[in-house]
């Protein structure tokens, strides 16, 4: 299985979301570095080098998803992470979505997102990236 690094970035305190998703993954054999609320991109991307891990997800309510999500991803690649996923979840338009992925997020989790469908997809993308390393 996988080390999973999970944050919330900027001053949204709404955290419920990745929290389940944090049991979700941790109960399907992940292990899971949860950084909870209040972090920026150089923290994230710092804890993700730090944890060696593979594969990053941010949580957004609100504010700016994909000015942050694009801010991590500059940040990752300026830290040789860039092959490492980056997941966004949270309140996300269809046209945050497009623009997302984009950017180079491998996924978009919406409310509502059933457990089942977000394992699968974690557990594609990983694959994916252990057979292009």
């Amino acid at each position: 299985m996988a080390r999973i690094l999970l944050g919330k970035i900027g001053t949204d305190a709404h955290d419920t979301g990745v929290a389940i998703v944090a049991r979700w993954l941790r109960d399907a054999g992940h292990e899971v570095i949860y950084l909870g609320l209040y972090n920026t991109p150089e923290t994230i991307v710092a804890a993700a080098t730090q944890e060696d891990v593979r594969l990053v997800g941010i949580s957004f309510l609100g504010g700016e998803p994909v000015y942050l999500s694009r801010r991590v991803r500059e940040v990752m690649r300026a830290h040789g992470l860039e092959d490492v996923p980056l997941v966004v979840g949270g309140v996300i338009t269809p046209d945050m979505t497009r623009e997302l992925a984009s950017i180079g997020v491998a996924a978009v989790f919406t409310p509502g997102t059933r457990r089942e469908v977000l394992l699968a997809e974690i557990a594609s993308i990983l694959s994916s990236q252990a057979a292009n390393t």
